[in-house]
Order: structure tokens, then C-alpha cells, then sequence
């Protein structure tokens, strides 16, 4: 295991209500104009979450501004709007309701507070050119587990009018949200297929860590084989009873511990499934999970010789194939498995599949490039390769 440095650093109030704990937790820790973000999706409205949350705010004496148009893939320009409302209207907290999409908005707003320049310098040249001193406190009440925006310290934005997404990454312990409300019920309404997407996404998380460069049979080995082996095996509860509280609960928990780096203590993480998902969001709006469904089992097959033990082991332990002897007979049936497992959970596992389009082969694996990956580096022709596999599909 390897030297590290860590802290956890967010505050989880985890149960039944627990959102309803939000004016008076907020009110504690010096709250007085709260910005609350959230996309403009029916389900707040109609089901009448937006305005318990707000009318759970002012009842504790904070003043609310309301900026409710975040886009699932949000862009840098609706950033920008926020943080000069923040500035405008005093703000001294932001609140997150909603999933990823909110949260990284809301992380970006708060990092750009200490910025002066053009916010999306901090994409390009990192958090070290942002005043952690001037960044606002972040909340948040999650409604759609993921991508463990939540707990983890950085965010993702995309920039149109370059057809890039640009991560901002390590800042560090101040980036991540001060606090987490996880109501397991607030998740009931979610469509079967947003729910899918989200397990997936949890999961690419926990499994970059696993293929790392790690001593094998490590700690970190187990957790991590755990938390994959609960969500192959109970992921499809959540699907067949979206009221099954225990299942939702446990799911929810998952997503924050899979990329808080809880499971990365002391080894490296890869993350070359995500550089090349990334550039089919970037390009085509595609949803985060799914482009994680249609890379990683291509990504998957390109490497796994590199170490295929591991790969065998990830197998068994997630699972649970049988190795009759032969390691690379074994890595394999586990890489049909995690393609078989994704479509179970509602998602594509290829370009023809979820309907994109086969003729910027190139292109994508040129915007991947020139080197994607840590653990198990990819460059030029094997990430071409990748992205032919998965248009094969």
C-alpha cells in the first residue's frame, strides 16, 4: 500500500427525513442567503420536493435565490450566471438538489468565487488558480445517486462551443460539499432506466480503482470486490421495486463510497474508461452511464493481458465464475459478464446499440488522446481500437 493523505471531509445525514433537517443544519453553520440550485425537471414540481425544500429554507430564516435551470450535461456559460447572481444577491451558501449534474454546478460556482478571470481557465489550468478562501460552502440534498459528486472533490462541466468537457480535480478536501442529506425515498420516482444508468455509473467508479497497479489481495481488493459484488447482485431491486428502501439506501451509500476515494486509499486509480466515455458526452449529449456501458467492456478487452490475474479475480470474486486453471479463459467470461450485467441494468453496451453515429471513429480516439488512462495507459492505435470495438457493437 502506498503513502497517502486522506480526509473524507463531508458530513452525511443519512435516513427517513433527513432532508427535512436542512434549514436548521444550514442556520448552524452560518447560512443566511442560500443559493439553491436544481434542473428544471417536472418531477420537482409536480411531486412537491422543490417546495418542501424551499419552504423548509425559509422557515429557518434563510433568504432563498432560486436558479433552476441546470442542463443534465451542464455547461460552463450557466456557471458563469450563477456565480454573478451569488455575487449580486450576497450569497453565502449553495444548495445542491438533484444528482451530478446540480452538484458539479454547484461545486463549479463555489470554486469560481475565488476566480476573477474567465472561469473556465480553472478547467483548463487547474483549481490552483482559485482563492480557496473565497469559495462558498456547498450543501447538498441528493435525489439521484451516481456519480458520487456528493463526497468526491471534483466536478465535470462542459464547454459547447469547444465540444470539450473539462474536469477540475485536484483541489483537494475544499472542493468536496460540506454537507450530504441522503433521503433513500427521494430516489423512489426515478425512472427505471435513469436508475440503471446511475448503478453503472457507481460501478465504473469502484472498478477504476480496482484495476490499478496495486499488489493483488490488498485490502482495498476486498472492499472494493464487496461493494461490485452488492451492486451485480442487488442492483436489479432497485429496478423491480423502486420503493424497496433497503436496497435504494444501501445503493445510495455505494455511490459516495465508490469515488470519495474510499476505496483508492493507497493505490492508483485508472480512469482511462472515463477519458474516452467522456468525449461520446462531449460529442453527442450521450448520458454519462451509458457511455461508460458502451467503453468499459471494449476498454476492458484491450488491456486486460497487461495483468490478467487481476482480471481473472475480478471474475470471480464480483461474479463469482469459476477458474478452472486458465486465467485468460476466466478474464474473459468476466468481461462478457460486466457487458451482460450493463444491459441488464437498462444500458447499451455499444455505439449501433444506443444509436450513435459510426464515422468520427477517429475523431473521438484523437479527442481521447494522446494517452488515456493511469494504471493501464492506452495511446494512439489501442484507443482508436477501443472505440472500433465499442462501434462494432
Amino acid at each position: 500500500m502506498k503513502d497517502f493523505d486522506f480526509c473524507s471531509y463531508t458530513r452525511f445525514l443519512f435516513g427517513k427525513d433527513a432532508d427535512e433537517k436542512l434549514g436548521t443544519v444550514l442556520k448552524e453553520n452560518g447560512a443566511e442567503t442560500v443559493m439553491l440550485l436544481h434542473d428544471p425537471g417536472k418531477f420537482l414540481y409536480e411531486s412537491g420536493l422543490l417546495d418542501r425544500i424551499m419552504g423548509n429554507m425559509v422557515r429557518a430564516g434563510l433568504k432563498v435565490v432560486e436558479m433552476g435551470d441546470v442542463k443534465p450535461n451542464p455547461i460552463i456559460g450557466y456557471v458563469e450566471e450563477c456565480k454573478e447572481m451569488a455575487l449580486k444577491k450576497g450569497v453565502n451558501y449553495l444548495v445542491a438538489l438533484g444528482g451530478g449534474s446540480v452538484i458539479d454546478t454547484a461545486k463549479a460556482v463555489s470554486a469560481g468565487m475565488g476566480y476573477d478571470g474567465d472561469l473556465w481557465d480553472l478547467f483548463e489550468g487547474g483549481p490552483g488558480k482559485a482563492d480557496p478562501a473565497r469559495k462558498l460552502p456547498v450543501a447538498v440534498v441528493l435525489t439521484n445517486p451516481a456519480t458520487g459528486s456528493e463526497s468526491g472533490y471534483g466536478c465535470m462541466i462542459d464547454n459547447p462551443e469547444l465540444q470539450v468537457k473539462g474536469a477540475l480535480t485536484g483541489a483537494g478536501n475544499w472542493l468536496r460539499p460540506e454537507i450530504c442529506f441522503m433521503n433513500p425515498e427521494l430516489t423512489y420516482s426515478m425512472p427505471p432506466r435513469l436508475t440503471g444508468m446511475g448503478i453503472v455509473d457507481m460501478f465504473s467508479h469502484a472498478a477504476e480503482r480496482y484495476f490499478s497497479n496495486a499488489e493483488l489481495g490488498s485490502l482495498m481488493d476486498y472492499m472494493t470486490e464487496g461493494l461490485l459484488r452488492y451492486l451485480v447482485e442487488n442492483g436489479h431491486l432497485a429496478l423491480d421495486d423502486p420503493k424497496d428502501y433497503e436496497a435504494r439506501g444501501n445503493i445510495m451509500w455505494a455511490g459516495s463510497v465508490a469515488h470519495n476515494d474510499t476505496l483508492g486509499i493507497g493505490r492508483g486509480k485508472d480512469m482511462g474508461t472515463h477519458a474516452i466515455a467522456q468525449v461520446l458526452r462531449a460529442l453527442y449529449d450521450t448520458p454519462h452511464g451509458v457511455t461508460i456501458a458502451i467503453i468499459m467492456p471494449s476498454w476492458m478487452r484491450q488491456v486486460y493481458k497487461r495483468d490478467v490475474k487481476r482480471f481473472a479475480r475480478y471474475a470471480e470474486k464480483v461474479f463469482g465464475i469459476e477458474n478452472n486453471g486458465n486465467d485468460e479463459e476466466t478474464a474473459l467470461k468476466g468481461i462478457e459478464a460486466t457487458e451482460k450485467w450493463f444491459q441488464e441494468m437498462r444500458c447499451p453496451v455499444g455505439f449501433q446499440e444506443a444509436g450513435l453515429p459510426t464515422d468520427e471513429l477517429e475523431k473521438i480516439a484523437e479527442m481521447a488522446g494522446p494517452r488515456a488512462g493511469r494504471c493501464y495507459p492506452v495511446e494512439g492505435d489501442e484507443i482508436l481500437a477501443i472505440v472500433k470495438d465499442a462501434a462494432s457493437r
